[in-house]
């Protein structure tokens, strides 16, 4: 009863503590663990009693909700209750390194490790992260990190008289990032004539969003971009978003000259407003407004009217067609 009487006080200090904007404590020695940048992979270091690790996030957190520590307890451990229990920190000081026992931090969490042989402890990085407690995983309350790139995972020990087998334990603890399900869509423009492109509204998925220097961030997955404009003709282009990437969309506006594109055989001979086009298979550009295509083929000619509109494209087909009928019998 004295025993568990003195756990407890241990572990009400222990919690308390945690309240206490800065801490000045001694491990036994320091792990450093640097987080993957790939969300699929998981680095894992041990760790003993008394210890402490310094995980070291991926330099770009901008996609970061949080980083998950998967802790495998040793079975000697899950035998003995509140023997064990964590501390996490920020603004360590002064560098975590392997040859350095003695910080001060600010500890932001802390608990009792748990009577089971896999456990694990989330913690948050960016205000998305919308992580919940389960029996099998402790979420830290308040962001951490984003200032150092650093955060500080201690082991402690809660009371005496634990087996001499402690002091060879050694827990694994993985960690493994937890990447938001966006990315980032950066667009590169370019004007038909090389120079400053003229102002243009940008739509995703039909709808209006503001365009930004550092890009857009959308929800993993297939979009439809739109970019409208007066001065140049409508782009429309379907993009992948990818997790925690950026997707480069290189676009080059168009004018809004009409184009007209013939499709006639081989021997036409072709007229536009009563001058020959050698070329007609080729794109051609035209004035807004009426104009005339005159087609010739041996002794026929066929003329046609078409009306040009600013930013609209056309294509003019002349063909020769061939019915066959049955005669009735007389």
């Amino acid at each position: 009863m004295a025993k568990m009487l003195r756990v407890l006080t241990f572990l009400f200090f222990v919690f308390t503590s945690a309240a206490v904007s800065a801490e000045m404590f001694r491990v036994h020695k320091t792990q450093v663990l640097s987080v993957s940048e790939s969300a699929d992979e998981i680095v894992s270091v041990s760790a003993g009693i008394n210890d402490c690790i310094s995980i070291i996030l991926p330099e770009d957190i901008s996609y970061l909700n949080g980083v998950e520590l998967q802790i495998k307890i040793p079975k000697i451990i899950t035998e003995w209750p509140y023997s064990i229990v964590y501390g996490v920190y920020d603004n360590v000081s002064p560098l975590p390194s392997e040859s350095v026992i003695d910080y001060r931090g600010s500890k932001i969490n802390g608990g009792v490790i748990p009577s089971r042989l896999t456990w694990a402890v989330q913690i948050p990085t960016s205000k998305r992260a919308k992580f919940r407690e389960t029996p099998y995983t402790a979420v830290v309350p308040v962001i951490a990190g984003t200032e150092s790139g650093k955060l500080f995972f201690r082991f402690q020990l809660a009371m005496k008289g634990v087996p001499q087998e402690f002091e060879t334990s050694h827990f694994t603890v993985s960690a493994r990032p937890i990447y938001a399900e966006v990315g980032t869509l950066s667009l590169s423009l370019s004007s038909p004539d090389g120079g400053k492109v003229q102002p243009y509204t940008l739509f995703v998925d039909g709808a209006e969003v503001e365009g930004s220097a550092d890009g857009i961030v959308l929800a993993t997955g297939i979009h439809s971009i739109s970019l409208v404009s007066e001065f140049y003709r409508n782009e429309v282009r379907t993009v992948t978003i990818e997790q925690a990437k950026v997707t480069n969309l290189e676009v080059a506006f168009r004018d809004v000259t009409p184009e007209i594109r013939i499709s006639a055989p081989e021997n036409a001979i072709v007229f536009l407003d009563g001058n020959e086009i050698s070329n007609w298979d080729a794109v051609l550009r035209v004035s807004r407004g009426d104009h005339q295509l005159r087609f010739i083929i041996g002794d026929y000619e066929i003329i046609r009217t078409l009306k040009a509109e600013n930013g609209r494209s056309y294509t003019v087909t002349l063909g020769i067609d061939a019915s066959v009928t049955e005669d009735e019998e007389p």
